[in-house]
């Protein structure tokens, strides 16, 4: 049971930050700076309202941490296997959430 409650926090913390950069209206001021001093076309602006493109890096990093300070067994045990496999489960399920929610 514990290793579903840490998978799905680990999911709901992905969507929730993914969400907060990409969409949030307490965000939206600052993504628009940052979007201003980028030239047309920027991979880096298309990041910042994409949430399929941003979850996996905000993944990364989370997945990366459930590895290393969750006590669970790992499948493989070993980081270069688990840590992106985790990222990318992470960041399609992010994706599919997002198409749950109604459209703004």
């Amino acid at each position: 049971m514990m290793r579903l409650i840490e998978i799905v926090v680990a999911l709901f913390v992905v969507a929730r930050v993914t969400r907060l950069v990409t969409a949030d209206e307490i965000t939206r001021r600052p993504r628009e700076a940052i979007v201003r001093r980028l030239r047309d076309g920027s991979p880096l602006a298309y990041l910042l309202f994409c949430r399929w493109c941003l979850s996996v890096w905000i993944a990364a990093p989370a997945a990366a941490g459930w590895w290393h300070l969750s006590d669970l067994p790992r499948w493989s045990g070993h980081w270069w296997v688990d840590v992106p496999t985790v990222a990318l489960a992470l960041s399609y399920a992010t994706g599919l959430l997002v198409r749950a929610e109604p459209e703004e």
